[in-house]
């Protein structure tokens, strides 16, 4: 009996053991906020302090790569990509066959590769990323099976449910090559349980906060977050990375005048260099909806610092249409060129961008004021862009056919239904055999009332429309979009 109670002993000391050895610790978790501050240099210290006093916790190497991984989203040059797969290698060699039979150990794993994954695709190296992707994809439901409570193995199933079944074009292949099977709302449910099994602990709960929010944004559907960052907890909400997404949430949801307020009160210079950089994206593109002139100050600023070659082309493009807005067609076009000449179209906001600068007519100054105060939820400011230009019509294509779309969408809003159908129908009449995005973006529009009015089989109809009339070089949210609606309608 005693040798029994001896051997019981000693199993459950190995189990703690194997616990102890990746251990969240309250360093860990103070890191975790610093880096949701974007105060990641200070986050990196506090680690490497840790790391020295405790080299046997390997969740300190997970964790102080995910500082570094940070520092890439905001900015990176190819050199410091570069030094993040070194490290990356450095720190496996560290970790690896070090507490097998501990949850972490694959879960921190699979994390760590679809980083290096993430980036490598970023890079230029696509297929060794979706290589590297695949293995973190195995690695995490070879975990799940073994430990299926486990809270981050519920975090990053969510986090793969939605992204893989939102791969960019590119790389869309490596779906159904790898065989992968996914479900987005699965993937939605599972972040929200893992979001309630962590909003208690500080640190961790910003982070499951900040999956849901990232997993919208590669949805496309960010607006529908609104009021659940609302909702959290001062503790969370604070963070600068929080109100930075609450502010870009506003942006993407028609409230562009409450996203300024929010990131005005981020005073990104009280947190480090990598928040400003991000507030100053930001604030360019809101104060452009709201045709305000601090708009050119910050995208410069945002370029003067950007060493990334990622939202190079949307932010120079933006920095065309304000000058087109001042009147310097100079300026515009040659901000066109930089759009057409430099920076990557990985990115779907510099895919945008591109096909916006290959425009073969020059957008009218007052349907460019009239689109993006509707954007950003300025009716006053639409209403008198729109009738500036009704006084002084284009007889250019493509502003006739944005005119009457811009029409139509007013009309949804309002709304006016049956006038928005009919303009949305003179869109897709006028618009279908030219080489411009209105004619699917008013079919796909077309959709969403039919739907929203309970006519299911004519929302399906002007849905599939929509997707016939797109083009690879069009703004790819329009045909995903219209596939998600199609596919959801039964």
């Amino acid at each position: 009996m005693l040798k029994h109670l001896l051997s019981l002993l000693v199993f459950l000391m190995a189990f703690q053991n194997s616990y102890a050895i990746y251990e969240v610790t309250d360093n860990c978790k103070k890191a975790w906020m610093l880096v949701m501050d974007l105060k990641i240099d200070q986050a990196k210290s506090l680690l490497a302090g840790e790391i020295k006093r405790k080299p046997d916790n390997f969740y300190l190497y997970y964790l102080d790569q995910t500082c570094d991984a940070f520092k890439l989203i905001v900015n990176s040059t190819d050199r410091e990509y570069d030094t993040f797969v070194e490290n990356y290698h450095r720190r496996r060699e560290i970790m690896d066959g070090k507490d097998e039979d501990s949850p972490y150990y694959l879960s921190c794993y699979a994390e760590m590769e679809i980083q290096v994954a993430v980036f490598s695709v970023m890079h230029g190296s696509q297929f060794a990323g979706i290589k590297k992707g695949y293995a973190a994809y195995k690695d995490l439901y070879r975990n799940l099976l073994k430990f299926p409570r486990f809270s981050p193995n519920k975090r990053l199933d969510g986090f793969f449910n939605v992204a893989i079944a939102n791969m960019p074009p590119f790389v869309k292949w490596a779906v159904s090559a790898f065989g992968v099977k996914v479900d987005i709302k699965y993937g939605f449910k599972t972040l929200f349980e893992n979001f309630q099994s962590q909003k208690n602990i500080p640190g961790l709960n910003a982070e499951a906060a900040l999956y849901i929010i990232l997993a919208a944004k590669i949805n496309k559907t960010p607006e529908m977050l609104y009021d659940f960052t609302k909702s959290l907890d001062t503790s969370i909400s604070n963070t600068f990375i929080h109100q930075y997404f609450r502010a870009n949430i506003c942006y993407w949801s028609g409230k562009n005048e409450e996203g300024i307020r929010i990131l005005q009160q981020t005073k990104p210079r009280e947190k480090s260099i990598y928040a400003g950089i991000i507030y100053n994206y930001m604030m360019g593109k809101m104060m452009m909806r709201k045709l305000d002139t601090s708009a050119e100050g910050y995208l410069l600023s945002y370029l003067s610092h950007l060493e990334k070659k990622e939202y190079l082309k949307e932010i120079n493009y933006n920095l065309g249409l304000y000058y087109l807005l001042h009147g310097d067609l100079i300026r515009y076009r040659k901000q066109c060129d930089v759009v057409r000449s430099k920076g990557m179209d990985l990115n779907e906001r510099d895919r945008e961008a591109l096909y916006d600068a290959k425009l073969d007519y020059v957008p009218d100054i007052n349907l460019v004021k009239a689109r993006l105060s509707l954007e950003g939820g300025y009716p006053e400011s639409f209403t008198n862009a729109l009738r500036a230009y009704e006084a002084n019509p284009s007889k250019a294509p493509g502003n006739e056919l944005e005119y009457l779309l811009l029409k139509g969408r007013k009309a949804a809003l309002v709304p006016n239904y049956p006038l928005a159908m009919a303009t949305f129908r003179k869109v897709i009449e006028q618009g279908e055999s030219r080489n411009y995005y209105f004619a699917c973006e008013a079919a796909f529009r077309m959709g969403e009332l039919f739907q929203k009015t309970g006519q299911l089989a004519s929302a399906k109809e002007y849905y599939k429309k929509s997707m016939k009339l797109y083009k690879k070089e069009y703004y790819e949210i329009l045909e995903d979009k219209a596939a998600k609606a199609y596919r959801g309608i039964p």
